[in-house]
Order: structure tokens, then sequence, then C-alpha cells
């Protein structure tokens, strides 16, 4: 029989004896078959296993979890792991592992590049929290710094150096004590001229061991400086390369890119906002560079007089009277091959542009790479964004530059985890998280993410020398200052915002028409002060909109009531749409935090009556959206103007009953509907909807289906079928002859709409003929559920699909039941809406019994009959005093008792977690 071959030099892989790939899905599966590749041929216990797979606490047994997992684990590599005494055990007869191939391939002598192509991550990444598979991981890099130690020599010796000193550059800059790679480098860089840069290699490695190690380098290294030493130098009179002294994370594949690009093209600029590293792409561009000269030009400490005259000395070029400095620089330059870099263009951005100009078309052997915070707008020029750093490499940026202050970091992944969030609340721009991280020599990490609060005071320790980077407030106002008064004004204004934007909404807040507002988004996204946002939108980092909203806070701030009164028309007019618009809630959702803001500026400037509009706009939304948090903001409002009459003050209170529906307070609810029928003559259709809901869920269905019928004849409303929808599935409730028909009819009504009032019309149509046409209810049902995953419309999501559950549970179908109910559990209790979850825990409780499991099912039973507020009522109460009666019998009156008591005793979480494991496997 066939071997199985697993990956585990990064992401665990495994394939069969046929080649196919069986890797386990799901963490918890791999994880486990990790740790037995790991101790393959030794036995992993049992209590190792749970350890490893539940550090924190598990399910209630996670012996039977475990075995359930190791049996899928069995049936995706039969005859590979076998029980052992108290654990389990791979046996390595039937595994080839990729480290062991590797491992013998290189003390063989074989070809390292193989070992280097097959390597695609740190080993056992599943397992980062085991001792002994870090020590193996630690083991396993060291086979890879040899392989590439073995691989650079490789190519020396045959003479093959083509990028080879930027490989071993990259290499050194990762084990910066490490002697044989920058012994490599030091050859490399002399065998391609590079002799003085070569003598600097050797000069930093002897100060770095003596002051890390109080050591000398070698003998046959130091040997090799004398060789170096005596050799033929050349001096080059133009400025040199900066060495670089920190590592440069997170850009390897953008790196690649523009080494590609400048290969090819004679100008490529390097844009992004202040503080996101371009300075520092440009340095490793140039160090990389070893085909031809390279001249390093800093411009940061010129200005627009003295631009072309710094580019002159850096090239040391000097004047001669009576021909222009850009003239005299094209002649000097001639056909000479050589990389020109520009760092920090954007304040010179005219004279630089007209000499680069110049020097392309007069000089066919130059190239020239350059940063800036716009494009140089130059013919030919090829630009390229650098973005903000993701959360890993900021996370480790954040961990190098904190160990560069405070020594060698040990940190709980709980820390590891603030710093992701610190990493993520600075955009990912390395200035900042630089200046963060440098905080780590005074400050716990917990101190530093409470210090962002303030992070322009905060993040103000930077490098001494470095007069722009010396705090993140000057990286910024450098971009800033340079903008004219129209588009900083344009720039403040926007910081208002929240998330992305589009230009109707730009216009609005910076009070001008949309040709003007989109004009200055282009200026602005030139300068990189404000992003390009999918769907054709704009945003800005959020150290951006922190500086300009500090800057806004000196001045009147009339963007701040445009912004609230622009949302506040807007989502009334998006309100309207939820009848006819399949897009709506979606579009909500991404204004939803714009929503926010503009109600709390409303509320803080004492703006209720459009604070009240804005709440009153969101009830349908934050009813089948399933926010319950959205429909609280109505409390806001309630509390800022308690004594507010009229339509709007009656939306507000409905708004506010339902929040409370959906959290369980059904008296609160009932207070708050009840006081939106009285505070106008003439209610809104919501304040009926509201109390109506109230005496649905108080078991009051004819006075329930009243108040609905009643809501459904109001005029001027944005859908009606909403409640007639409810009217009807009351009417099937109450055993109404007519409600077969009444159903088709709702059907017909709606047409070939899509929408999410459409989406609950087809939710309620099924609903009310559940006790009659079974077959025609869950065609309703299911086309209600694809109709709301089409809309984002998450209630009917959920009572859909609890419906749709139901009936399986009517019908027996109890694997597609108990398959379906999970998922229904953790939207509802995430939602906080245990209205609902009630009424479904009581089709779990008739489905436990028929999967056999009388004790769970008692356990739910109690627990349902001590929910005081959310008792069943009608025929549910008569189908639950059943259930109790078979589960009594089944049991015996203690057991009986004994799980009801247990169910009882549970609060709501608990009562949720144990029923998921209820419907879980069984051992």
């Amino acid at each position: 029989m066939g071997r199985y071959r697993c990956a585990v030099l990064g992401p665990l892989r495994v394939w069969g004896p046929d080649g196919d790939e069986v890797t386990p899905s799901g963490v918890l599966p791999r994880r486990l078959l990790a740790l037995l590749v790991l101790r393959r041929g030794a036995v992993v216990s049992v209590d190792a296993a749970i350890e490893l797979l539940w550090p924190d606490g598990g399910p209630n047994n996670p012996a039977a979890a475990l075995h359930s997992h190791m049996s899928r684990l069995r049936r995706v590599l039969p005859e590979v792991i076998d029980s052992a005494g108290d654990g389990y055990r791979l046996d390595p007869a039937r595994v080839v592992v990729d480290a062991d191939e590797l491992g013998e391939i290189l003390d063989g002598g074989g070809s390292p590049a193989s070992i280097l192509r097959r390597w695609i991550g740190p080993a056992y990444p599943e397992l980062d929290m085991v001792d002994e598979a870090r020590a193996e991981s630690v083991r396993l890099e060291e086979l890879r710094v040899r392989a590439r130690e073995a691989e650079a020599a490789d190519r020396l010796a045959a003479g093959r150096t083509d990028g080879l000193a930027a490989e071993l550059r990259a290499v050194v800059d990762e084990y910066p004590l490490r002697e044989h790679p920058r012994a490599l480098l030091i050859d490399a860089l002399a065998a391609t001229g590079r002799s003085a840069d070569a003598l600097r290699v050797y000069d930093e490695f002897r100060r770095l061991l003596a002051d890390e190690l109080g050591t000398e380098p070698s003998e046959p290294l130091q040997q090799r400086y004398q060789q170096l030493l005596t050799g033929d130098q050349r001096t080059e009179a133009a400025q040199p390369l900066p060495m670089s002294v920190t590592a440069l994370l997170g850009r390897a594949d953008l790196l690649a890119e523009t080494e590609a690009l400048l290969a090819d093209a004679r100008l490529v600029t390097l844009v992004g906002p202040g503080g996101v590293g371009k300075t520092r792409m440009l340095l490793e561009l140039g160090r990389r560079h070893i085909a031809t000269p390279v001249v390093w030009c800093e411009l940061a400490g010129t200005d627009a007089d003295g631009a072309v005259g710094a580019v002159a000395a850096a090239l040391a070029i000097d004047v001669r009277p009576g021909i222009p400095l850009d003239e005299r620089i094209a002649g000097v330059i001639g056909t000479t091959e050589m990389l020109v870099l520009l760092d920090n263009c954007e304040h010179v951005i005219e004279p630089i542009a007209a000499l680069v100009d110049l020097l392309l078309t007069r000089c066919p052997r130059l190239r020239v790479a350059a940063t800036s915070r716009e494009r140089l707008r130059v013919a030919g020029e090829q630009v390229r964004r650098v973005p903000p750093l993701d959360t890993s490499p900021g996370v480790e940026l954040f961990l190098e530059r904190a160990a560069s202050v405070t020594g060698e970091l040990a940190l709980e992944p709980a820390v590891v985890d603030q710093i992701s969030a610190i990493v993520t609340r600075l955009d990912g721009l390395p200035l900042a998280i630089e200046l963060a991280a440098a905080r780590m020599y005074s400050h716990e990490v917990d101190e530093i993410a409470a210090g962002l609060d303030r992070q322009f005071d905060f993040l103000s320790a930077g490098y001494r020398t470095a007069t722009r980077h010396g705090s993140l407030a000057t990286a910024v106002a450098w971009s800033v200052d340079l903008l004219d008064k129209p588009l900083r004004e344009a720039f403040t204004s926007l910081s208002v915002f929240s998330g992305p934007f589009d230009v109707a909404a730009a216009a609005a807040v910076c009070g001008t028409e949309l040709g003007p507002a989109a004009d200055r988004l282009t200026e602005l996204t030139e300068r990189s002060l404000v992003m390009r946002a999918p769907g054709r939108r704009y945003a800005l980092l959020e150290t951006l909109r922190t500086f300009g909203r500090t800057e806004r806070a000196t001045i009147d701030d009339t963007a701040g009531a445009r912004h609230a009164n622009y949302f506040v028309d807007w989502v009334e007019r998006t309100d309207l749409e939820l009848a006819h618009s399949a897009a709506v809630i979606p579009r909500i959702d991404d204004t939803i935090t714009e929503l926010h803001r503009a109600l709390h500026w409303l509320l803080d400037h004492r703006d209720t009556a459009n604070a009240a509009r804005l709440v009153a706009a969101l009830t349908d939304y934050g009813l089948l959206r399933l926010r319950p948090d959205v429909l609280g903001w109505a409390e806001l409002v309630i509390a800022a103007d308690s004594d507010a009459a009229g339509p709007t003050a009656a939306g507000v209170l409905a708004s506010a009953a339902y929040a409370r529906w959906m959290a369980g307070d059904l008296p609160g609810a009932y207070d708050r509907a009840a006081r939106s029928l009285t505070v106008c003559d003439d209610p809104p259709y919501n304040s009926y909807g509201a109390y109506g809901v109230c005496d649905l869920f108080s078991g009051r269905f004819d006075e329930s289906a009243e108040w609905y019928r009643r809501a459904a004849v109001i005029p001027d409303r944005p859908a009606s079928n909403m409640d007639v929808a409810t009217w009807t599935m009351l009417l099937g409730y109450a055993g109404d002859p007519t409600v077969a028909q009444r159903s088709a009819e709702l059907v017909a009504e709606t047409g070939s709409v899509t929408s999410p009032y459409v989406a609950y019309a087809l939710y309620c149509a099924g609903e009310a003929i559940l006790d009659i046409d079974q077959d025609r209810a869950r065609d309703l049902l299911d086309r209600a559920l694809r109709m709301a995953e089409a809309t984002g419309t998450t209630f009917v999501s959920g009572v859909a699909g609890a419906s749709r559950a139901s009936l399986d549970v009517r019908s027996r179908r109890t694997a597609d039941a108990a398959a379906a109910y999970p998922a229904l559990i953790r939207s509802w209790q995430r939602a906080g809406m245990w209205s609902t979850q009630w009424v479904m825990l009581r089709s779990i409780a008739l489905l436990l019994d028929q999967l056999g499991r009388s004790e769970q099912a008692a356990v739910l039973d109690g627990a349902i009959r001590a929910a005081a507020a959310d008792q069943p009522l009608g025929s549910d109460r008569e189908v639950l005093d059943q259930l109790s009666q078979r589960l009594r019998t089944a049991l015996g009156d203690n057991d009986f008792e004994q799980a009801r008591r247990h169910g009882a005793d549970l609060g709501n979480d608990a009562i949720l977690d144990y029923t998921l494991a209820a419907l879980g496997p069984q051992t």
C-alpha cells in the first residue's frame, strides 16, 4: 500500500498515495494531525491532544469531541493513525514528511535550490503554541539558512551573480550576527565591481560583533578584508547611497514588482501618504540595483529655487558661468548609464518635474526613481503607490522596533492581539507603528493603545536626526501645509466622514457643487491625502482623518452640520426604496457609521428634531436587518426630548419598542408602543405594528391581527404588504378558513419585485399555511430564504429559516433540522433577540425528543418553562405539555425533574451552549 505525503514546511498539507490532496478541513483537525506528524511514531495522549485543541477550556465532553475529530482524521487517512494505550499514534512507515526529505537532500549534497523551492513558510504554523513544535521550527529554519548559503556559494562559484548581492543582503539583514552569509555578500559585491560596498559590509559586521559579542570576525574574513583594501579601488564623486539601518518588512512583492518595472521604464515614481515608507523602499531599490552606478539625492531640505542645485550637488557637478544648471547636468551625464534616486519631491514638484523631463530627453541611458506624495506627471512616468502595511507585517515591524528598545520580547497571545489592534488603528503606517513601538521603552502595550486616543501628542518621540519623521503630526503636517486654502478647507471638511464616501456626499459636506467637489477630490487623491475606495468612492486614512478633525476643532464646525443634515435627508430617501430595491440594505450597511456619527452630532448640538427624523427612517431597516442596536438609537433621542410629539416622535417610540421586543423586554416594548400611539392624532404604520408585535408575543392573536389590519390601511405608506403579510400570518395561526386564498393573493401581489419587503411577505405567506399545506409552505419559505439572502434581510433569514427547520421537525427529517438549527441559534444570539430564540428552542426540544435524546430535551424543557417572559401560548403550550409528559414517561419522575431543574438554572447563553452541544454528534 502506498504512503501518504505530508508537507509541514508551511501550512500543513497532505496527499494520498494516488497524489490527490486529502488535507483535512477545519483548524482543529489540522492542528491535531500536525501534532501527530510532529510526534510520528510516538503516542500522543488524550490529555495532550485535548490541551492542544482547547487550551482555554473546551466543550462539555472534550474526550468525546476529540474522538469525533480523530474519527474524521482516520477516515481521511485510513490505517495511518492507531489507538495506543491512552492516546493515538501516527505510523511513521505510512507517511513521508517533506522536512525529513529536505534534511537528507542537504546532508547528502543535493541541490539547495530544490530545497528552497519547496519551502513555503515557517514549519508547523498550526502548533505555534507548542514548545516542541517551536523548537522543531527553529531547527528547520536553520536548515533553510544553510540551504540559502549553499545555493549562494554555488552561484558565486559558477559566476551567476545577477541579483545575488541583493538576496544575500536580505539574509544578512535577517541574521546579522551570522558570518557565512556576510562573507558571501562581501565576495558577491567584490565580484561585481562594488569593492567599496564590500568594505562597508565588513566594517558594519566588525562593529556589530564588537558591540554585541565583544569579538572580531574570523581570521579568513579578516584576510579577505585586507585583500580588498590593497586592491584597485575607485572612489565615486557622486553622493553615496545611505546605508539602511533597519530591515524592510512587508514589501517583498511590491519591491519585486517595482524592481522589474525599473528594468524596463526610465522613470518610476513611488507615491503615498507621509510615513508610509516610500523613502525606505527607494533605498532598497537603490541597494539592489547593481548593474549601473546609483546616485542618491535628498530633496527634503531644499526649496523650489534650490531643487536643481541639490540634484547637481548630489551628482558632484559644479556650476559653470553662462550655462544653465539643468543644461550643465544634462551635458555632464550625457550617455553615461546610471540610476538617480530623488527622495521627497512633493514640495519641489514643478522644478524637479521639469528637470527630470529634460534629463530623460537628453540622457538616453539615465534612469530615475523618485518618491513623492503626488506623481511628477512627466512623459513616460510609471507610478506605483506604496500602500500601508497589512496587519501581519505591521505587527512584525512593531515587535522588531520594540525589541530594539527593550531587548527580546516574550509576549502573550492576548498582547499580540492588542498590538494587531494598534497596527490597524494606525492604518498600517510604518512611521506611526515605529513611533508607537518606540514607546515600549517606557510604556506597556495597553498604555500605548490608550495613548492613541491622543495619537498626535503621544507619537512624538521619533528619531532625533529625522526632522520630518520626528513625530506623526510633523509627517502629516508636511503634506497638509503644501495645500492651498481651498484644498486645505476641503481636506479638513472631509475629515468629518467616518468611512468611505461618494462625490455627492463630499460636495454636501464641503458646501460646493458636484464639479468642484470632484476636482478637489482628484487633487487630494493626487497628493495621497485621500484614497480611492471600492464603488467609485473615496476615503481618508484614520491618521489623516484624525489630523483633519484636530484642525477642524479649532474653527467653526460647519462641516459637521452639513454632514448631519445630508445624511438625514439621505436616509429618508433611501428608506423609501426598501419596497422596490434589492440593494438598499447593503447601501445602508455601508453608511451606518456615517449615520451614527450624524446622530451624535445632532444630539450634541441639541437638534433633536432632525435626530428623530434619522432614527424614525431607520426603523424598517433595523427590523429587517435584525439590528436592535440601531433601533436602540431611539432611546438616545427619547432621553434628549422626552416630551416630543407628532408623527416623527411616534416613529421614534415605535423604533424603541421594536428594540425592546428584540431584547426580550416585553413590558418595556408595550410601554414604548403605547406611547407611540398617543403622541399624535394619526400615528404612523410602525406604531400599530410595534403594538401588534407585542400582542403577538403575548398570545393575543386576535388583538395583534387587528393592529396589523389597521396599519395596512394607513395611506401614503411605503409598503402596505408588510402589515397585510403579518395579518395574513396571524389569520393562519387562528385557523381562518380563508387563509390559503389570502396567502396566494399575498404572493401574487408581490409580482416580480425583489426587495426586503417581498422577502418578508413570502415568509408570512408560507408561515400562514404551515398547518394546512406543508409542501406549499416549504416552497414559499425557501423562496423567502433565497430573497432574504439576495437582499441582506437578516430578520427574514432567521424567522423563515426557523420555520423551515420546524417543518423538518414535523416531517421527522431530523438530520436536516439538526443541521439547520446551530446557525440559526448563533444568528439570534448575535442579534440578542430572545423573543424569537425561545420560540425556536421549543421546536428544538421536540427535535431532541425525536432523536431519542430525552435528557437533553428535558433540560431544554426546564429552561423554556423558566423563561417567564417567553411562555408558550395556545397550541404551542399544548405541544410542549405533551412533550413534557412523554419525557417524564421516558426518564422517570426523578431524572425528569432533575433535568428540568438543571435547565431552569442555566442562564441564557449557557442554555444556548447546551443546545448546540445537544444538537451535535453524540458518542
